[in-house]
């Protein structure tokens, strides 16, 4: 699989995956070591990928059916929202690096929106939420907010974690690959 091969040689290189609060403080940033992600699930996520395209409402299959993604990509960004029948668990944006002023626009459009949630709007510590989300530089980057629901078991928060993870390091690795 082509895919499969461009994936393989950016895995090698891993990404920053930048953590939020609800409140919009940050919760740190680390770097995802290669060795990190599982090279099934990171196949697993780069079919789904390929099948569902660049823009897209979908639910994952089998056992994860429960699960669905909506996903938007443009010009190496993407902005993602995880959920568990039919409730929110986790917003992610990824940036690249291919593209710093699509990047800048897009992670200010992620903020804004999340700006605007009524839950954040009342846990916010900060008058910008997120703006810490706009200034760091790491690339390629995912950040995410995962969202408490105590509705959600912590087993399928986990699953959206690891999903999430894993569906930026196929992203990342189509994105970057080639480079």
């Amino acid at each position: 699989m082509v895919g499969g091969s461009r994936m393989a040689e950016h895995a090698a290189q891993g990404f920053f995956v930048a953590a939020f609060g609800i409140d919009g403080a940050p919760e740190g940033v680390a770097y995802w070591e290669p060795g990190s992600l599982s090279a099934k699930w990171i196949a697993v996520c780069d079919a789904y990928l390929e099948v569902q395209g660049n823009c897209f409402t979908a639910r994952w299959s089998g056992p994860l059916s429960h699960i669905q993604t909506k996903l938007t990509i443009a010009s190496g960004v993407g902005v993602a929202m995880f959920s568990v029948q039919g409730r929110l668990v986790a917003s992610v944006a990824l940036a690249s690096g291919l593209s710093p002023t699509v990047e800048t626009e897009t992670l200010q459009m992620f903020v804004d929106s999340l700006r605007k949630v009524a839950l954040v709007r009342h846990a916010a510590v900060s008058p910008d939420p997120f703006q810490n989300a706009l200034a760091i530089s790491e690339r390629p980057l995912m950040v995410v907010v995962p969202w408490p629901d105590s509705a959600i078991s912590e087993q399928d928060h986990s699953l959206v974690r690891e999903l999430a993870i894993h569906t930026a390091g196929a992203f990342f690795a189509r994105n970057l690959g080639s480079t």
